[in-house]
């Protein structure tokens, strides 16, 4: 096994991008998916600026609408126009959808390029979302959207990671597969470069994403240890972590999260009986957007 010290994230910068750069999600050459997601992210989009883009792009708007129609969000009448689906979902719920859409897009190359299981990477990132979304919607309802954001991209490090260092990645899937996931960070720092919160932080900066969302991924395994103003989101997103990992939609590359973690929770303000709402209906949930948003 690779036993070398992690190097400081900010000497690794420049591989992050170039790494970032090489599997579409910055750069001038960036393909369309990586445009279109750092677009879809940034809460500063307007509605004009969503519905533009969504009239430029014919497939993505199938995608929307057809999870616009499907039980996901059980409407009764047909929706057969973005304007419609605005009217009748609401502008962070499209906007979600559609980046959901774009990820499971920019993921297709992404994964491939750094040989990572690209079905269980997006299940887990929308498990995560659909997760974070429906705790905040219990507690904070105006930070739904940005909370289903912070679920779906909290992962995109991955992919940079192992495009900076494949065979440390490598060691550390095998290290786990052996059962040796006691300490995960201690694991981790031995053999590899850089975390994958930092490749992600990185890009999302690049991306000039808000703090809130670079933090909350910067902090998504330590959640209490975020800044002071961005600590609520990453400790939402580190609960949704939980709730993935329980309902059996985990990833083996991250950190077992705490199921339920009593601190987390406790920050927060939810309960028990409010984490088993929400898990109850958390495949289901999660399994409809996979469909709708999927090729």
């Amino acid at each position: 096994m690779n036993t070398h010290a992690a190097a400081d994230p900010f000497d690794l910068v420049p591989a992050i991008l170039r790494a970032a750069g090489n599997l579409g999600f910055v750069g001038t050459n960036s393909a369309t998916a990586g445009r279109l997601l750092a677009a879809l992210c940034n809460p500063t989009i307007t509605l004009d600026e969503l519905s533009n883009l969504l009239s430029s792009e014919p497939a993505l708007v199938v995608r929307v609408l057809r999870v616009a129609n499907s039980a996901f969000y059980g409407v009764s009448r047909s929706i057969s126009t973005v304007d419609r689906a605005l009217m009748v979902l609401g502008f962070d719920s499209v906007r979600s959808v559609a980046a959901a859409a774009c990820l499971d897009r920019g993921l297709a190359h992404a994964t491939q390029s750094a040989a990572l299981d690209h079905h269980a990477m997006v299940r887990h990132s929308l498990t995560t979302a659909v997760a974070a979304e429906s705790i905040a919607r219990l507690v904070q309802r105006d930070l739904a959207g940005e909370a289903f954001i912070a679920g779906l991209l909290h992962n995109l490090g991955l992919p940079v990671q192992a495009v900076i260092d494949a065979p440390g990645l490598r060691a550390l899937a095998a290290a786990l597969r052996a059962g040796k996931s006691d300490n995960y960070r201690q694991l981790e720092r031995s053999t590899l470069r850089v975390p994958h919160e930092e490749c992600a932080a990185v890009v999302f900066e690049q991306w000039q994403l808000p703090d809130s969302l670079i933090e909350a991924t910067r902090w998504h395994h330590a959640p209490l240890f975020a800044p002071g103003p961005h600590k609520w989101l990453a400790a939402v997103l580190g609960l949704a972590l939980g709730l993935a990992s329980e309902v059996g939609h985990g990833f083996e590359l991250e950190p077992p999260p705490i199921l339920r973690d009593p601190d987390l929770m406790y920050f927060v303000g939810v309960t028990n009986d409010m984490l088993d709402q929400i898990s109850d209906e958390l495949v289901k949930r999660s399994a409809l957007i996979r469909l709708a948003t999927g090729d």
